[in-house]
């Protein structure tokens, strides 16, 4: 039997180290706490922030994490080997919450059970409008402010952080006030805010009288955790700048103390719940959502080998055969698109809509069939693969949109719909489960998440789409269930997706798409989408790993790129972490360079030395500079074993 002592230094209200032993506050910023073990050759363990919050009166409290700590190889202890004669282990280690290794590496929660929400609400554009002059000339300041419904003092108070009572947000309520169903600790979370306009975009909470905000100049993102859903209301404060008092409460219409409407708030909102298909726990055992190894830049198949149905490609894309060719051909990642069908299953396929040949009634008539669009969301899987579907871009030549001419091969790839003898891993709409199990381990995924979106000509990408959590959480349960080993990138260019799979999920990274100044595409509505240094401020804000800048945006203004360095984010696009191109490896042969690391490393291990007893000639011992050589090579064998993108 052995004592293990955990002693960590943390600014934070709350913290425990494992979820059924809870650190307890000592002197100053200092938290103890001991376990005691029996039979157990390694203890491997993390460090998080976290607080309960209560649903109802008598019912469990819901541990809610905030920050844990997400190195690639956790903290451990080796009790038989560490331990005193009293067999006591750790007992003068101190340790300082997020810092392991030399390096301090921090993630914010997720949504890890079934009870715990997270809504986000946004402040953006010309979000106020007032009725008179004299309000429109002043600047204002907006914080928003949680509120339980069955709190009657709730509606009436201006603090919003209902953690620093023992007993909740309705301590101070007389017996005759209080409902007796309140529960004892509070239902939500403060609320935080990330201001993307500043040079400090990240979450952090709000100051007493609101954040600063300027009509169609500032971006303001708020976030809120609620166990009880049902009874979650927001008020709204709004303060002059000019003195420290409200000005107006209101939710939609902002009303005086006195009950007199003076203007208007528009903001949007999204509400992020835990998964509700079926998939393996997620625990703390491995994430890699800010893990991102130090090496060449890698190479990324763009849709397999490349886009097909627009431009020439030897494959179709978004195949197996085309994601296998690219693997291949060396391709550190493939890239590809996911979204549903009506029967809910996740394809890959790049477009919303596809081109369904319709037959003519009379045999006479000369015209063309007729090719009415069809959203894919609303064709079933077997359907879009018995249908003659054609691409909703393509104009019947045999030249790609930049007007050179294709190989016949490569003619015969604009169309959707497969040759009746193509083999299977040739047809279109391949499974996103298919792809797990067809496509080599070796290559990773970039799987990029396709939902509609509003764009700026007032055009929807795709109407009366899925829910979002609905959606997100048939492709991540995909992803859950059947990635093994393999190493997972998400991207998206809607950044409010982006931000849901970074909280329904702890283990895989995310990148944000940017389109950036493209005149290319037409833009989108959402503001965080047009400028990439607003990407760049998004990604940071929210925590996701990085972002995927338009190519043409960054070369002709780079500083996005050194913004999302300094802010310690990944970047994708030409010559920076990662590059995603067509036609990989056609042109110049390559090899992939996870199975290079993974060769190196077995050399390193299956070479021999020779023998001092068999070898004629003794062996000089190595120098120290030799040792410490070996030595890092085996402590980066161990640290990169596992997954790592």
């Amino acid at each position: 039997m052995f004592t293990v002592h955990f002693t960590v230094h943390t600014n934070a209200p709350a913290l425990a180290p494992l979820y059924d032993n809870e650190l307890t506050k000592a002197d100053g910023d200092k938290w103890i706490g001991t376990i005691t073990l029996t039979g157990v050759d390694v203890v491997k363990f993390r460090y998080f922030i976290g607080y309960y919050l209560e649903s109802e009166l008598n019912k469990p409290a819901t541990l809610i994490v905030s920050k844990w700590e997400t190195h690639l190889t956790p903290r451990s202890v080796m009790p038989a080997v560490e331990a005193s004669k009293t067999r006591v282990c750790r007992a003068n280690v101190y340790d300082i919450f997020g810092f392991h290794g030399g390096k301090e590496i921090v993630t914010q929660g997720w949504i890890h059970n079934d009870e715990q929400n997270q809504i986000l609400l946004t402040v953006t554009g010309a979000a106020l409008k007032f009725y008179k002059t004299k309000h429109v000339q002043q600047n204002y300041r907006i914080k928003i402010v949680p509120v339980d419904l069955r709190n009657k003092h709730d509606s009436q108070m201006l603090d919003d952080d209902p953690m620093e009572t023992s007993n909740g947000a309705h301590e101070d309520m007389g017996d005759a006030e209080a409902d007796d169903n309140l529960p004892n600790l509070p239902s939500f979370s403060r609320t935080e805010i990330a201001p993307l306009n500043s040079d400090d975009p990240k979450f952090r909470d709000q100051s007493e009288f609101g954040e600063l905000f300027h009509n169609s100049v500032d971006y303001l993102l708020y976030r809120t955790c609620s166990v009880a859903v049902e009874y979650l209301s927001f008020r709204i404060e709004i303060y002059s700048t000019t003195r420290d008092e409200i000005v107006a409460v209101a939710s939609v219409p902002l009303l005086t103390n006195k009950g007199l409407p003076v203007g208007k708030i528009y903001f949007g909102y999204l509400f992020v719940r835990p998964i509700r298909v079926p998939h393996p726990p997620q625990t703390m055992k491995a994430s890699y959502a800010k893990h991102w190894k130090k090496r060449t830049t890698l190479e990324v198949g763009h849709r397999g080998m490349g886009n097909s149905y627009t431009k020439c490609a030897v494959a179709r894309e978004n195949t197996l055969h085309s994601l296998n060719s690219a693997a291949k051909n060396g391709a550190d990642f493939v890239e590809f698109d996911v979204h549903l069908t009506k029967d809910k299953i996740a394809i890959v396929f790049h477009d919303f809509h596809v081109m369904v040949s319709v037959a003519k009634r009379s045999p006479s008539v000369t015209e063309d069939g007729i090719s009415p669009a069809l959203a894919v969301k609303d064709l079933k899987l077997n359907q879009l693969r018995l249908l003659h579907l054609d691409h909703v871009k393509h104009q019947g030549n045999d030249s790609d949109s930049s007007g050179g001419e294709c190989t016949p091969t490569a003619v015969n790839h604009h169309k959707v719909t497969a040759r009746h003898d193509e083999a299977e891993e040739h047809k279109p709409f391949p499974t996103l489960v298919e792809a797990f199990r067809n496509v080599s381990e070796e290559v990773g995924f970039n799987v990029e998440i396709k939902y509609p979106m509003m764009q700026m000509d007032g055009v929807n990408e795709c109407e009366n789409y899925y829910e979002r959590n609905m959606f997100v959480d048939i492709i991540l349960a995909d992803v859950i269930n059947h990635a093994g080993q393999r190493r997972i990138v998400f991207s998206s260019f809607d950044p409010d997706i982006c931000t849901m799979i970074s909280l329904k999920q702890n283990k895989y990274p995310v990148l944000f798409l940017c389109l950036g100044h493209d005149t290319k595409h037409t833009a989108f509505v959402d503001e965080r989408t047009r400028t990439s240094m607003t990407a760049v401020k998004f990604a940071a804000g929210v925590g996701i790993m990085g972002v995927n800048f338009n190519s043409e945006d960054v070369l002709r203004d780079p500083a996005p790129i050194y913004k999302a360095r300094e802010y310690g984010l990944i970047s994708f696009t030409l010559l920076v972490d990662g590059v995603i191109y067509d036609r990989i490896g056609e042109s110049e042969s390559r090899s992939n360079v996870f199975t290079i690391e993974k060769n190196i490393k077995a050399a390193l291990f299956s070479k021999k030395l020779p023998s001092p007893i068999t070898s004629p000639r003794p062996t000089p011992l190595p120098t120290s500079t030799t040792k410490i050589s070996i030595a890092m090579e085996l402590d980066l064998t161990t640290a990169t074993a596992s997954m790592t993108p």
